[in-house]
């Protein structure tokens, strides 16, 4: 289940764990901009991908048990808030060969 919203600047305060996690990035604190996801280390992930000038202010997160699970809530996310900033469908790891959950997806 995903907690926040928290301010972007935040992110250690809020993301503690070296874990797998999915999170998604507003501009306004009520909407999703942008859904992502890390395999291995989210607190390293968000302010990465957040970055300067981007005009992300806020964040929500979720740990998960695996970068499977990572994989598989990003792609849930992806589908169901629809976020203007991703550009493509989230990534499979390479070297694995797991195929979205979302209903209708075929990848």
């Amino acid at each position: 289940m995903l907690i926040g919203p928290y301010n972007i600047s935040d992110v250690s305060s809020y993301v503690r764990q070296t874990s797998p996690g999915v999170y998604i990035l507003s501009k306004d604190g009520k909407s999703a901009a942008y859904v992502g996801r890390s395999d291995t280390d989210l607190a390293t992930r968000i302010p990465q991908s957040a970055g300067e000038g981007r005009g992300y202010t806020s964040f929500w997160f979720e740990y998960t048990s695996s970068a499977q699970g990572a994989y598989s809530k990003e792609c849930e996310y992806f589908h169901k808030y629809n976020p203007p900033d991703n550009g493509v469908h989230p990534a499979v790891p390479q070297g694995t060969y797991w195929r979205c959950p979302a209903v209708g997806c075929n990848r």
